[in-house]
């Protein structure tokens, strides 16, 4: 049961964003900062399907941790998905494997301090 949200009048011209918007968008700035300068969606994508196969790459301790993550996805969804589509997840859960495979490879403490720290910065205030 959801309402539908009125306008105030007096909120004309000021922009409302939802969560949905916000993560689609930070999801294409993510995505946009990956790119290489110049490169576009549809030519990032004409080198990686002639890449082989992203299974190969995966250690077998990685290939049975993707291959439980697929199953959970396809007992979810599985209905509603086609053959291509069920393809597609199997292939970007081995491709995304992989960098987590990567990422867990690399040493961390947990009294590790990040290389940068997010200052907010307010307009108005001396820095």
């Amino acid at each position: 049961m959801s309402k539908a949200r009125q306008q105030d009048p007096s909120d004309e011209g000021k922009v409302s964003i939802t969560r949905r918007n916000f993560a689609v968008g930070a999801a294409a700035a993510a995505t946009a900062v990956l790119l290489p300068a110049g490169e576009t969606w549809a030519t990032s994508q004409a080198p990686a399907q002639s890449q082989s196969d992203p299974m190969a790459k995966l250690s077998p301790g990685a290939r049975a941790e993707m291959e439980a993550k697929v199953k959970e996805i396809f007992r979810k969804h599985g209905d509603h998905l086609s053959d291509e589509q069920k393809k597609d997840i199997r292939k970007v859960m081995a491709e995304t494997q992989d960098g987590l495979e990567k990422m867990r490879s690399f040493a961390l403490a947990n009294g590790d301090q990040p290389a940068t720290v997010f200052e907010l910065y307010r307009s108005g205030e001396s820095k």
